[in-house]
C-alpha cells in the first residue's frame, strides 16, 4: 500500500467517523430562547400594628399584575426582567380604610427543573425597586426601596404547544416593614 492509499483511507475513515458522531447527536443542539410572561393575581401586604388605627396589624388585599421577559441560557436555567404593579392605582389620601398602591422593577434568576417542554417545578430569586404608598392607617406613608423577591412555582403544558405554558406562583417580599405575600396564575411563551 503506498502513502496515497493510506492518506485516502484516513481520510475517508475520519469522514465516517464525523458522520457516525453527527447523526449520534440531536438533531439541533441548545440555543438560548428568549421567553415573555405576564401574570395576574392577589397580593397580602401586612401592615404592622405601630401603623394602624387599633394597634393591630392589618393585612391588605390588593390586585397583583406582572410582565417579565428574559433569556432561558440552557434548559432550566433563565435570568430576567420584570415589571410588578400592586393595587388599583387610585389610591385615596383622605380613604378611611387602609389602602395599598406600588409599582417596581427588578431581575432575577430562575432554576427549572427542566422536565419535557418547559413543564415542572422551578423557584426564582431576585431584587425589584420599589415605590409604594400606604393610606387609610393612622401613619400613612410613601417610600421607595429595593428588597429580595423570592418565588416558586410550576409550570403546567398546553396540549400541542411547545412553546407556551400556564403556571402557578408564589412570591414573597418586603416594602420596608411591610411583608408581601403573592399568589398568581400566568402563561409563559418562548420566541
Amino acid at each position: 500500500m503506498d502513502s496515497d492509499d493510506k492518506v485516502m483511507k484516513g481520510r475517508y475513515s475520519t469522514s465516517v467517523l464525523l458522520c457516525m458522531l453527527s447523526a449520534a447527536l440531536p438533531a439541533q443542539a441548545w440555543q438560548p430562547q428568549g421567553y415573555a410572561a405576564l401574570a395576574l393575581g392577589l397580593s397580602a401586604q401586612t401592615i404592622p400594628e405601630e401603623r394602624t388605627d387599633d394597634g393591630e396589624s392589618d393585612t391588605l388585599l390588593t390586585d397583583l399584575v406582572y410582565a417579565r421577559g428574559g433569556i432561558e441560557w440552557i434548559p432550566g436555567v433563565s435570568t430576567g426582567l420584570g415589571l410588578w404593579l400592586w393595587g388599583d392605582k387610585n389610591i385615596n389620601e383622605n380613604a378611611e380604610s387602609p389602602q395599598f398602591d406600588g409599582i417596581s422593577a427588578g431581575w432575577d434568576v430562575t432554576l427549572r427543573l427542566p422536565l419535557a417542554n418547559g413543564v415542572g417545578p422551578w423557584v426564582r430569586y431576585g431584587r425589584h425597586c420599589w415605590s409604594t404608598a400606604v393610606n387609610g392607617v393612622l401613619e400613612p406613608w410613601s417610600d421607595d426601596g429595593c428588597s429580595t423577591l423570592r418565588s416558586a412555582g410550576f409550570n403546567f403544558p398546553l396540549p400541542n404547544q411547545q412553546d407556551v405554558v400556564l403556571f402557578a406562583e408564589y412570591s414573597t417580599t418586603e416594602f420596608n416593614d411591610i411583608d408581601a405575600d403573592s399568589i398568581m396564575a400566568g402563561v409563559r411563551a418562548h420566541f
